[in-house]
């Protein structure tokens, strides 16, 4: 049997110069116009194999291949007839953090591994880290277990205020008031509490007597109840970070009462809800369960243990067969009084009739579109996207009043398309976005253009190697930087080869990293303008027209050394 050397295809950084043989096993004899994957998974500490551990091959870009595999005793693996194309190739394991093919760190994208046919990689080694662990217990004033505490986990990130929730399902404590956060990669972590005391279950019962007015506020390790001074643990591979521990102590709440007035008509079956948005850090929606129903028929709500601050008091109904949705929403400054006789109005939003017109290619259909009004605060959920009618119209109903901006999307295929006009009545949307009010009905008018830009080119090292698995940036001018439809990404190759697609013309620049985390929907370090600041004069400036397609071959950026300290 032949024995394949595996150099230099390592997937973490630290490991790349590492060189070792890897027996593949055997096959059924691919088909010659086929590819073929193979290798072999294991643990970065030890070396040992891992046995099921579970490899993914999916089509990058809209492709509809895809395979999966669980790897021998020996921690081998082969994918065979493969059709030739890019794609994405993951690793998963119990117990370890998630791998890619080129990924340069845990937590960040991987290259994107194009096969041509006849091709045989049998020579991958993925080299996987242990996961780590944060534990600790949540006790009361008096020093016993707290069950049924709510543990919640989030990757911190360099933006100020907006970072990252980690763990969507909270770990609870069980009866001795312990809690286990597992399956972290390396990270920095802020950790928070939540705990409703079982009085608040009988808030929501009718005629119950309220027994007191003070409660467990959400905690931020260490032991604060303020978002802003919480600190973040630091989690290096395989850490199991024991004695976090909290001691929730009571404090004074206050309840929110009022009634929402409904003026559309709704189904008896429809969902409503009435909750409050605490405003401040991205932490703040630790503090969780500020909500109550209403009945359509009187309106009346009430919202129990709510600890002072600043918030958003929002109430809706929705159906969810007719997908309706109606919302109303105030600002809210909670002290250390009860507040009664809120009152919020459900009326009928304004109905935004639209219309896409696709120019360029005879391809272009705009049934394969999403158009979406997403609000210019990002805070807001976007409205319900729509899929334009075959003469290109559709509705949005019954949109709130404010500011909004359009954006559309390309249904399960690679943007290759932009945006090219937006206009609300007579007047141009600009790159701020566009104002409704109630009472109008002006149409928006939207031009989708196929002449899109687009960047290809190489990503070195400056030793003059190929970079795979490294994030290419295309971000807009100052004057744009606003508008996150405007910034493009993509994953290098094995080859340090990129393309991107979709660029409305204009001026950018070009940047790629050694590491960057997040991606374009996302909030990445790329939109944090402080953190930008250092690089700007190692962009690539390039300068883009309709259907342009240009070569820019790219430095990668080193951030080890010369990167800004994280907040």
């Amino acid at each position: 049997m032949r024995v394949a050397p595996a150099c230099g295809l390592l997937l973490l950084a630290p490991v790349l110069s590492i060189c070792q043989t890897v027996t593949p096993p055997p096959s059924t004899a691919p088909a010659k116009d086929t590819a073929t994957v193979a290798g072999q998974v294991l643990r970065l500490d030890t070396g040992e194999p891992l046995k099921k551990a579970q490899v993914s091959l999916q089509s990058h870009g809209g492709g509809d291949f895809s395979a999966f595999r669980l790897t021998d005793e020996q921690g081998h693996f082969a994918i065979d007839n493969v059709p030739p194309g890019p794609y994405n190739l993951q690793v998963s394991r119990n117990g370890f953090v998630d791998n890619e093919y080129g990924q340069k760190k845990p937590g960040t994208s991987g290259a994107i591994l194009t096969l041509a046919a006849g091709q045989r990689m049998a020579d991958l080694v993925f080299k996987m880290i242990r996961a780590a662990s944060i534990s600790g217990h949540v006790l009361d004033e008096d020093g016993e277990p707290i069950p049924y505490a709510e543990v919640i986990s989030y990757r911190a990130s360099r933006q100020s205020g907006k970072e990252e929730r980690t763990n969507y399902q909270p770990i609870t404590t069980n009866d001795l008031g312990e809690f286990r956060i597992f399956d972290l990669s390396p990270g920095r972590y802020y950790v928070a509490v939540d705990y409703r005391l079982k009085t608040d279950v009988a808030f929501r019962v009718p005629n119950a007597q309220k027994e007191a007015e003070s409660g467990y506020p959400a905690m931020y390790y260490p032991n604060t109840t303020d978002p802003a001074k919480a600190v973040a643990i630091s989690v290096s591979a395989g850490d199991e970070i024991r004695s976090i521990d909290f001691l929730l102590r009571p404090a004074h709440f206050v309840t929110v009462s009022g009634r929402v007035i409904n003026t559309i008509p709704a189904p008896p079956h429809a969902f409503t809800n009435v909750y409050l948005s605490p405003h401040a850090s991205g932490l703040a929606d630790a503090a969780q369960n500020l909500d109550d129903s209403f009945e359509l028929r009187d309106g009346q709500f009430v919202i129990h243990n709510v600890p002072p601050g600043s918030y958003t008091l929002s109430a809706s109904w929705s159906d969810h067969e007719s997908r309706e949705m109606h919302i109303a929403r105030r600002q809210l400054e909670v002290g250390n009084t009860d507040i009664e006789g809120v009152v919020l109005t459900i009326s009928p939003g304004v109905n935004v009739p639209g219309h896409v017109t696709w120019e360029g290619s005879s391809s272009g259909d705009v049934r394969d579109f999403m158009v979406w009004l997403r609000p210019t605060d990002e805070a807001l959920l976007s409205f319900q996207p729509q899929a334009p009618k075959a003469d290109g119209s559709f509705v949005f109903k019954s949109v709130s009043e404010g500011a909004y901006r359009p954006r559309v999307s390309l249904r399960g295929q690679e943007s290759n398309f932009y945006l090219k006009s937006a206009r609300y009545g007579t007047l141009s949307i600009p790159d701020s976005g566009f104002t409704i009010q109630a009472g109008s009905d002006l149409p928006l008018e939207i031009t989708l253009s196929s002449r899109a830009a687009q960047v290809n080119g190489v990503v070195l090292t400056s030793d003059s190697l190929p970079a795979a698995g490294v994030t290419v940036v295309v971000i807009p001018e100052v004057a744009r930087r606003t508008y996150k439809d405007f910034y493009k990404t993509a994953t290098t190759d094995q080859n340090g080869k990129f393309s991107i697609k979709g660029i409305a013309p204009g001026d950018y620049k070009l940047f790629s990293w050694e590491s960057v985390e997040g991606n374009e929907w996302s909030d990445a370090e790329w939109f944090d303008a402080t953190w930008l600041k250092p690089y700007e004069p190692k962009g690539e400036t390039i300068h883009l027209e309709e259907s342009d397609n240009k070569s820019v071959n790219l430095t990668l950026i080193e951030t080890k050394s010369d990167a800004p300290a994280a907040n």
